[in-house]
């Protein structure tokens, strides 16, 4: 799935042209798979990778093609055994992938890429279709729907196909920028908002004191909110995926505990030993196996370590874990029409 949307929408302006490079089909050995996206602009500058990072020079010289004659076009890279030494790459990744470019232009409406940007930012989700074929008028459309839904993209998808066009398209699942509230402004919280904001996730900051929030550290954190923990109920925690409850204070946490709990968070990270987590359990008349799969604590994998970096790193580990797990379950792969 798609990972770095944030970088897409920060660099994505709707008055201006784009060719839009998408991974459509691999075999073997690839580093990325079908669906994954490529934004590449006028003067060939790519926001994203399709590989880990020797085919994007190429991509981005025939994406000069294509922007000249405002058709699509299909790469496909035989990386397999010696076969790329041929043309000078010498990449031996023992596989291959199929890139399919398209123009995203003001005149053609971006072909729902815009629309699809925009639906992100509104934490809705959908589905992206493009056509593929080589050397034609592109084509492609956003669809908004639910995750699952897969019903109703088919019966979207058919009004706009023609009958007689007998292309495949590529259909690719769509979800909002995984969303986390990290509830406490201490010294620790810093690496966890870097390497957060780095795997491309929307963080909230949640603490009662200005001096904390203030810090420059957190100055590109998607969001910064002063309030007290007891002054939290369910509602603060809609519209999130999951929280970090790192206050540092047993009370507090308590209170933030409960109210994700009942906001039935998916992820609910908790700072501190086992004998911690269960004891604020307790006084929620619950115990670690009622909360198993939702509440994570002690948080974090266990890789090792002490550092607040460490730490950080081990709690983005297991984030990034969650979210895999979630899509896999959730069936969130590209399919063909």
């Amino acid at each position: 799935m798609q990972e770095n949307w944030q970088q897409l929408i920060a660099q994505f302006e709707p008055s201006k042209a784009y060719v839009l490079a998408t991974i459509v089909a691999t075999q073997g050995s690839t580093y990325r798979k079908s669906g994954t996206m490529m934004l590449i602009d006028q003067q060939g500058q790519c926001t994203g990778l399709l590989s880990g990072g020797c085919l994007e020079a190429d991509i981005a010289l025939h994406a000069e093609q294509v922007f000249n004659h405002q058709q699509s076009k299909l790469l496909q890279y035989d990386l397999k055994a010696d076969a790329d030494l041929l043309w000078g790459l010498g990449l031996g990744c023992e596989g291959a992938i199929d890139i399919l470019l398209q123009p995203l232009t003001p005149e053609n409406e971006h072909l729902g890429f815009y629309q699809l940007i925009q639906q992100l930012e509104q934490r809705k989700s959908g589905f992206y279709c493009q056509r593929i074929a080589e050397q034609t008028e592109p084509k492609a459309a956003f669809i908004a729907c639910h995750h699952d839904d897969s019903g109703s993209v088919k019966q979207a998808l058919a009004s706009i196909k023609h009958t007689d066009d007998a292309a495949q398209w590529l259909v690719t699942p769509m979800m909002p920028i995984f969303s986390i509230l990290l509830c406490g402004a201490g010294p620790d919280a810093v690496p966890v908002v870097t390497m957060a904001q780095q795997l491309g996730w929307h963080i909230t900051l949640q603490d009662h004191r200005d001096s904390h929030l203030a810090q420059p550290e957190f100055a590109n954190c998607f969001n910064r909110r002063k309030l007290r923990a007891e002054h939290t109920t369910a509602a603060d925690f809609i519209g999130f995926d999951g929280v970090i409850i790192m206050t540092h204070n047993l009370t507090s946490d308590g209170q933030l505990l409960k109210n994700a709990l009942d906001a039935e968070l998916g992820y609910i990270g908790l700072l501190g030993p086992a004998g911690r987590r269960d004891k604020l359990l307790n006084e929620l008349s619950l115990t670690a196996k009622e909360v198993n799969g939702r509440v994570y604590g002690p948080i974090g994998l266990d890789l090792g370590g002490r550092s607040p970096q460490a730490i950080a790193l081990s709690i983005c580990a297991q984030i990034q874990q969650f979210i895999s797990h979630q899509q896999q379950h959730q069936g969130m792969k590209s399919w063909y029409l």
